[in-house]
């Protein structure tokens, strides 16, 4: 099913959104790609994180909203100074014992959480790959453990966690040369083949917070370096206070200043929608998960998608080393 079905899919009667639209909610789509982000029944997705608020709260203006639009609501966060955090955050991850190679025959196992915002239970997805990238493995919930080949997809930058492993290796540590290469590389491709349109800063904090929710280890330096690049792209925040899908509190990094499908979203008069955020362990900065607040309601076509005050969010739960699909770390 391509992604113009599974966004249709949302409303069956529902005219093609347009182009604009369109482009902005298929980059919020999460796809059952290599590294196995949860596939969710609603199609939303965390921008790969936005900006916080001064204490987060956003209210009208004197303009009504529109016949059946909810005013915006508050989201209990606290802001932190961004530069502060992140180089704590920094120096944290520099301290770190490099992780051991897992060996081609190994597994990657990890567990995760997603929270949709209209339903009212969390899903639950468990994933094996591969370490060499030829099978996988998943549980969802309860359900029996299911097994296939794979076949990773060049063209969407798609990697073995070997590959994967080695080009985080290859990477700047330096989060200066970091961030100028990311400003300039969708993820993976220094020059892509067609021009998305994404302003620099923005494909810059969408691409190193891909980076922080990996399952494959990321180099403690280079770990290092991604905080400190952070700290250097305008309109990044830090709030506290942020909750992931399984109720942690957390600290969640956003890119306040936005652009389709990263970061927060605005509304033609410059009121905020949504605001994504990436959630990080306040003591370790460990990656929990991901949340999508809607302080606004959010329209698709015309009709309220996701309600003010709902949320999308995610949360790892586990994750470690194996030998073999169904088995899970320290058993």
């Amino acid at each position: 099913m391509d992604d113009l079905k599974l966004l249709n899919g949302m409303r069956a009667d529902a005219p093609e959104p347009g182009a604009d639209r369109l482009n902005a909610l298929r980059a919020r789509v999460l796809r059952p790609r290599r590294r196995f982000r949860l596939v969710p029944s609603l199609l939303v997705t965390v921008s790969a994180a936005a900006g916080a608020v001064a204490v987060a709260v956003v209210v009208n203006g004197a303009v009504p909203p529109p016949q059946g639009v909810r005013p915006s609501v508050a989201v209990e966060t606290r802001p932190m100074n961004a530069a502060v955090v992140l180089v704590r955050a920094a120096q944290v991850s520099e301290r770190r014992a490099l992780t051991p190679e897992p060996r081609a025959d190994q597994w990657l196992y990890r567990k995760n959480m997603v929270k949709q915002p209209n339903d009212a239970v969390p899903e639950t997805q468990e994933s094996w790959t591969r370490y060499d990238g030829t099978r996988r493995a998943v549980r969802w919930g309860r359900g029996p453990l299911e097994q296939f080949g794979s076949t990773p997809d060049p063209d969407d930058d798609d990697l073995t966690p070997r590959e994967y492993a080695a080009r985080l290796a290859g990477l700047p540590t330096d989060p200066d040369r970091l961030l100028a290469h990311v400003r300039g590389d969708r993820h993976w491709e220094t020059k892509p083949r067609w021009d998305t349109g994404e302003p620099p800063d923005a494909r810059a904090f969408r691409v190193l917070s891909v980076y922080l929710d990996q399952e494959v280890p990321v180099p403690p330096r280079l770990r290092g370096a991604i905080f400190r690049a952070l700290a250097r792209i305008p309109g990044v925040r830090v709030d506290s206070g942020v909750r992931d899908a399984a109720g942690r509190a957390g600290i969640g990094i956003a890119y306040e200043r936005g652009a389709p499908g990263v970061g927060t979203e605005h509304d033609t008069d410059g009121q905020v929608i949504s605001r994504s955020y990436l959630v990080l362990d306040a003591t370790t900065y460990e990656f929990l998960g991901t949340r999508v607040d809607y302080v606004r309601d959010e329209l698709i076509n015309g009709e309220i998608a996701f309600p003010a005050g709902s949320f999308y969010a995610t949360a790892e739960l586990a994750k470690g080393i194996v030998g073999k699909p169904g088995e899970l770390p320290g058993s």
